[in-house]
């Protein structure tokens, strides 16, 4: 049998389905069921996967019955059903888009459904061709369009192989930025 999933791997997944799941306008208390089942999971040495398939992983704290099948749809298929369905649906760059300062999930998913934009390229040129988004005065749309020129800057494939998720997570100050700036270049 093939080797389980590790406890990071599980929780990323589970940290995709609840940003999908934000985007589509959830009930929030799913979206932070599948927050705090993550972090759990992060938390755990022990293997989440093995626990579930044992029926054991109800026992931590934050991981019920469905939670518990979702992992062990995991193991089974590699992902989760139900992501699975939402990641057809709905384009990877969108997902970045509630990572940039000033952009959450309602207005992320305004600027997918009523513009037409999908990437991170066509939101920096909507944003610097219109004037701004939607859902935003003049100087929040100016804010938001400084972020925007940054991030697709930081979106981009880092030297180091680090990717747009963790690079985008650090323009939201989730993280210390790498010396030298972004990329190489020296901090503005």
């Amino acid at each position: 049998m093939a080797s389980l999933p590790r406890n990071p791997e599980i929780a990323e997944q589970f940290e995709l389905l609840a940003d999908l799941l934000e985007l589509e306008g959830a009930e929030s208390f799913r979206v932070i069921a599948y927050r705090r089942a993550a972090t759990r999971m992060r938390e755990t040495s022990s293997s989440v996967a093995q626990l579930a398939l044992d029926g054991k992983a109800k026992e931590l704290q934050g991981i019920g019955k469905t939670i518990e099948e979702k992992i062990v749809q995991i193991v089974e298929q590699g992902e989760i059903e139900a992501l699975a369905k939402r990641k057809a649906s709905i384009p990877s760059d969108v997902v970045l888009f509630m990572r940039l300062p000033g952009l959450g999930p309602k207005t992320a998913a305004r600027i997918w459904k009523e513009l037409g934009i999908s990437t991170l390229a066509e939101l920096q040129a909507a944003a610097e061709g219109q004037g701004g988004v939607v859902g935003a005065g003049a100087r929040m749309v100016a804010d938001r369009m400084a972020a925007l020129r940054d991030a697709v800057v930081v979106a981009r494939p880092a030297p180091d192989g680090v990717d747009a998720t963790l690079s985008l997570r650090f323009r939201r100050g989730r993280g210390a930025p790498p010396a030298g700036g972004a990329e190489g270049r020296p901090p503005r």
